[in-house]
């Protein structure tokens, strides 16, 4: 495109101050829409994986959990037959860096006379470790408290303000009426899902199983693996394993369940992309609906032009240049249109960041498929005005003598 056609373009665009603005607003509220829902998806599966790592829940790990299969949210086979004994054969693997196990419920804590329902999670001194979790203020329990079933407990950093906390070190909170001690509150930490981890209290795991829920079981246990352990023959081994020690055999369904950090991801990024797919659907169905609005009103110019575009064509203008100067107008506007409709995203993303955990992501390649998307729609929808005005009759210049 040389200077003089640019010209000559943007000469005619802003001689129809009206049609330029509804076609730039058309377009740039589609992709407005397609860029923010799509940086939204890419946004909340980052977030899924940065939790992920930050629980140590990477590569080299695995959880295992009570219960097998399930119908409806509930199991269909035997939920309390993981033990710690389990636990220890896991432990004599040759690739297994290390095993935490870990039981807990929902119930209700009090303190001071304010009453909560909230997760307790009964857990090993090793629990720490294999989340990549430090205690910001006081400390962990040990192994010899956790043997002697004492009646000690951690929080979660979130529990000091909701408890209504000012120092909780040595403080008194009841659980299944009985009182335990604080001795200590971990550092802020990202989670998913209901009750988050910030938000639970931790008590030796034997101290749960026979003072809090009276049990012999364990709720599952995190498996950590040397580096370079290939997790598919480690998942077999621990699955055959367990089957050996559970009994199962046959067809007999698994009395457990093992969860890869792949499944991890894919379970917890499944509804949103199942969402983000939705909203991309009507995006793209709004882009279509703009570029009819872009073609309506393009051949609206085009009828209103026609003694221009005659008088081109009587001194020498080809139909190939018709359809092209249409055509880098059409191009024009969606450059402008993507350029506002990636920025307008831009300010939402980061509005949306103030109040949600989702952080705006930048990508040059969503910028540049984003002018893609802009241009295609803009010259499919254009090429009809374009074909209509290369096929004015010269002679209709005759009317206005």
């Amino acid at each position: 495109m040389n200077r003089f056609l640019l010209r000559e373009i943007l000469k005619e665009l802003f001689s129809n101050k009206i049609n330029l603005f509804f076609m730039i607003l058309a377009l740039t509220f589609s992709l407005t829409a397609l860029n923010t829902i799509y940086a939204l998806g890419k946004s909340a599966e980052k977030q899924v994986l940065d939790t992920l790592a930050n629980l140590n829940f990477g590569k080299d790990a695995l959880l295992v959990l009570a219960g097998g299969s399930r119908v409806m949210g509930l199991s269909i086979s035997r939920s309390d037959t993981l033990k710690l004994e389990d636990v220890s054969a896991l432990e004599r693997l040759s690739q297994v860096k290390m095993a935490s196990p870990f039981t807990g419920g929902v119930i209700e804590v009090a303190y001071k006379g304010r009453a909560e329902k909230l997760r307790v999670e009964g857990v090993l001194p090793i629990y720490l470790e294999a989340n990549n979790w430090k205690v910001e203020r006081g400390r962990f329990f040990t192994e010899a408290e956790a043997e002697h079933l004492e009646k000690v407990a951690v929080l979660g950093f979130d529990l000091i303000k909701k408890l209504g906390m000012k120092n909780p070190l040595g403080e008194k909170i009841k659980i299944q009426d009985q009182y335990y001690t604080i001795i200590g509150v971990l550092e802020k930490k990202a989670s998913l899902g209901h009750y988050p981890l910030d938000e639970r209290i931790y008590v030796p795991l034997q101290t749960a199983q026979r003072r809090i829920f009276n049990q012999d079981f364990i709720r599952g246990v995190k498996v950590l693996f040397f580096e370079g352990t290939d997790l598919k023959t480690a998942v077999e081994e621990i699955r055959n394993l367990l089957r050996f020690r559970h009994k199962l055999y046959g067809i007999t369904p698994d009395d457990f369940r093992i969860i890869t950090p792949d499944m991890a991801v894919a379970r917890f990024t499944a509804t949103s992309k199942t969402l983000s797919f939705f909203l991309l659907s009507i995006a793209l169905i709004s882009l279509v609906i703009s570029g009819v609005i872009i073609m309506n009103l393009m051949t609206a110019s085009v009828e209103e032009k026609a003694g221009i575009i005659a008088l081109r064509i009587a001194i020498g203008a080809t139909p190939r240049q018709i359809i092209n100067h249409y055509l880098y107008t059409a191009i024009l506007i969606a450059l402008i249109s993507g350029c506002i409709g990636w920025i307008l995203s831009l300010l939402i993303m980061k509005g949306l960041a103030m109040i949600t955990p989702l952080k705006p992501l930048f990508s040059w390649g969503t910028f540049l498929l984003s002018l893609g998307f802009s241009a295609l729609t803009c010259v499919i929808f254009s090429l009809f005005p374009a074909i209509r005005a290369s096929k004015i009759d010269p002679a209709i210049l005759l009317k206005g003598l």
